[in-house]
């Protein structure tokens, strides 16, 4: 049967691109319209991480002067005096505290891209005095439009220092980092992936490598199935390589990540989230 984890972020995905397209049609302002979508983001991460990590934004320094850019989402341990409040609605963050930043983008494209790339240049560039690494970037966006081919060629183009530790497009499903980072093994390749929706057996198990795609007849930008809507993809713009993305697989894989690295940085204890991402559920189309 679907694994009840799966199913349960199946649900978070398609509730949280809910809450952005809503607030995005009643909101034409577009600097409301990506606060509120970083907002939806920060409230799933609280909700996942433990009260001793904290979830900002504003912006991160470091003793020598140097100052990122305003950062859309900042993860800091919260127990060690993480923030230095600059005025009332932003705070500044030593680096020395800062576990991890995801920058929020409501549509990935070429320019939403340069701009992340321009800010993991800066954020890398500052110096923790304790000599710890600077703190990696995520990139976490809503929606892309573009074709798979094309989405995965701009990520690829990414300067490979400023590429970020992980990205992932909630719709259709896309997953971008090093093949051991998103896959949890093997090489350190950079990859970019389709979480694509599997076929299932009589068991309602997923069969490895074996991918839904929209029949002929079938059109549409979303298909359901099992009563579950699945954003249709094209590979290319041949109508045969259209196919149906998983939303809440991409979305639990990604976040599945981002705790298996603070657990590197020792901020967190073993995630046990990995524990039910095995076999065919860590499976990408890759791009």
């Amino acid at each position: 049967m679907r694994k009840i984890v799966e199913q349960y972020w199946s649900g978070v995905a398609r509730r949280l691109q809910e809450e952005v397209e809503t607030f995005n049609k009643l909101i034409g302002h577009a600097g409301e319209q990506g606060r509120e979508n970083e907002l939806s983001l920060v409230r799933l991460m609280e909700n996942l991480l433990p009260s001793s990590v904290g979830v900002g934004s504003g912006m991160i320094i470091d003793s020598a002067g140097g100052v990122s850019k305003q950062t859309d989402i900042i993860i800091f341990d919260s127990a060690n005096q993480p923030s230095i409040l600059a005025q009332t609605t932003q705070a500044i963050y030593p680096v020395e505290n800062v576990l991890m930043t995801i920058e929020v983008k409501t549509t990935l494209n070429e320019e939403e891209l340069k701009d992340c790339a321009e800010k993991q240049r800066i954020q890398a560039s500052l110096k923790p005095a304790n000599g710890t690494p600077s703190p990696p970037m995520a990139v976490l966006a809503y929606n892309a439009e573009e074709m798979l081919s094309t989405i995965a060629g701009r990520i690829r183009a990414i300067d490979e220092k400023l590429r970020p530790l992980a990205l992932c497009v909630v719709k259709p499903g896309i997953l971008a980092g090093s093949e051991q980072v998103i896959m949890g093994g093997g090489k350190d390749d950079y990859i970019v992936g389709l979480a694509a929706l599997h076929s299932f057996d009589a068991q309602g198990d997923r069969i490895a490598g074996n991918w839904q795609r929209p029949d002929k007849s079938e059109r549409g930008r979303a298909l359901i199935r099992s009563g579950v809507p699945y954003p249709v993809a094209r590979e290319t713009m041949r109508n045969e390589s259209r196919i149906l993305g998983e939303p809440g697989r991409a979305l639990l894989m990604f976040c599945s990540v981002i705790l298996d690295s603070l657990t590197s940085a020792s901020a967190l204890p073993q995630s046990t989230l990995k524990y039910y991402l095995q076999g065919p559920a860590r499976e990408l189309v890759l791009l």
